[in-house]
């Protein structure tokens, strides 16, 4: 499994207009990409303007049509208006695993 954190900050003045389109984005990789397990942002609890977006998908095949779909460009075009820089982007290779049971 790929999981990918994205990390973007939005200009104050623009915030609606990103989170319209991160909302828009979210809608359309749930919808269309093939291989998505996962795909939310979240809004910092202490700093509204500052984003995350955390991913799982099956494999880098497809995270790699994700990053070349139509979808992706045109959200990549809003964010060089609206974002304060470019976004801080973490992949990681991940096994599911769980927590071993701790001893009362």
């Amino acid at each position: 499994m790929i999981v990918v954190h994205a990390v973007l900050r939005s200009r104050p003045e623009r915030r609606t207009e990103t989170v319209a389109a991160l909302i828009a984005m979210q809608h359309a990789v749930r919808s269309a990409d093939e291989g998505c397990m996962y795909y939310a942002f979240v809004a910092d609890l202490q700093d509204d303007c500052l984003f995350t977006c955390v991913e799982e998908w099956t494999d880098m095949k497809a995270l790699q049509s994700h990053l070349a779909s139509p979808h992706m460009r045109a959200l990549d075009q809003l964010l060089s208006e609206t974002a304060e820089g470019p976004a801080e982007i973490r992949i990681f290779e991940a096994v599911n695993t769980e927590i071993p049971e701790v001893p009362a």
